[in-house]
């Protein structure tokens, strides 16, 4: 068995097996599962089950328009994937993030100010904010060393750890970090996670699982209870989602690449270094070794 696999008592078949279930990393399928109406339930649910204690609990969300502009025409646009609040004035910003982003946290903080410039309140304002909470869904890891998967971040003063500004949070899920396996008894925020890390790889929903609001989830995330219109805008936003995935590829094996160009040079580099070395020690004349290497009698002089 292989060490850290996520392994549960249902049959999870391979990844060559027709898929039954909706991928939540495409953006049909994140929206699909969790940005409608009558998925509100489950992002509630959700939202109160993984970030439980770090945003207050929700009792309902209200859907909001996802595209906001900038104050004057140069300024830029954001266009997110989730944009809700609550009655209490509580912003949540959701984006789910299919393949690896250097910046993903400095884009969420650039995000975060949208949500904030939306309060400015004209004439007289005392700059009183409601919290906003600022949530990637990452299908990568942010970082290489820490098993950590779930990262939580609010202004705090570096001395004391004590918050400063309690209007402005971010948190970042980084789904491939969990490896839990998961039983009946697991947590909610356990379960979720692992609904939402191996979902389209399922074949059915695990019996771990077993209650009204997942079997819920499970029958709207049913690839063959979508109209022949949504199977369609489905498997356009599967077949966009792999031409990122192969464009992110490429990117890798041609860094990859110039990595071990750039390292073969520097190796052929230093080793002209060492015979130049090498030859000045023999006392060879410097217009010998300016012939043979074409260098000059400065550069020559440089290498000791």
């Amino acid at each position: 068995m292989a060490k850290n696999k996520p392994q549960i008592n249902s049959v999870e078949m391979e990844h060559t097996e027709p898929m039954i279930y909706m991928n939540p990393f495409t953006d049909y399928g994140f929206k699909k599962l969790f940005g409608e109406e009558d998925s509100k339930e489950f992002l509630v649910d959700f939202l109160n089950s993984v970030l439980e204690g770090f945003i207050p609990h929700i009792h309902e969300l209200t859907y909001h328009k996802n595209e906001h502009l900038g104050n004057k025409p140069i300024d830029r646009s954001a266009i997110f994937d989730l944009y809700c609040k609550t009655k209490e004035g509580n912003t949540f910003i959701i984006e789910l993030q299919k393949v690896k982003q250097d910046y993903f946290k400095q884009k969420s903080l650039f995000y975060s100010t949208f949500a904030i410039a939306e309060q400015a309140k004209r004439n007289s304002w005392d700059f009183k904010l409601n919290p906003v909470y600022c949530i990637g869904i990452l299908n990568f890891s942010l970082g290489k060393n820490s098993n950590k998967y779930i990262t939580k971040a609010k202004i705090l003063d570096i001395e004391t750890q004590e918050i400063v500004i309690e209007e402005l949070n971010f948190a970042f899920i980084e789904c491939p970090k969990f490896n839990k396996i998961i039983t009946k008894y697991s947590s909610r925020q356990d379960k979720w996670l692992y609904i939402l890390s191996h979902l389209h790889h399922l074949q059915s929903m695990p019996k771990e699982l077993s209650e009204k609001l997942f079997e819920e989830f499970f029958t709207k995330a049913n690839i063959l209870k979508l109209s022949s219109k949504e199977r369609s805008q489905y498997n356009a936003s599967i077949t966009y989602s792999m031409d990122i995935q192969n464009v992110e590829k490429q990117n890798f094996a041609k860094g990859k690449l110039e990595g071990v160009q750039e390292g073969i040079q520097q190796g052929i580099q230093q080793e002209k270094i060492n015979i130049i070395k090498q030859m000045k020690k023999e006392n060879i004349s410097i217009d010998v070794i300016q012939k043979l290497t074409g260098l000059t009698d400065k550069d020559i002089d440089n290498i000791n």
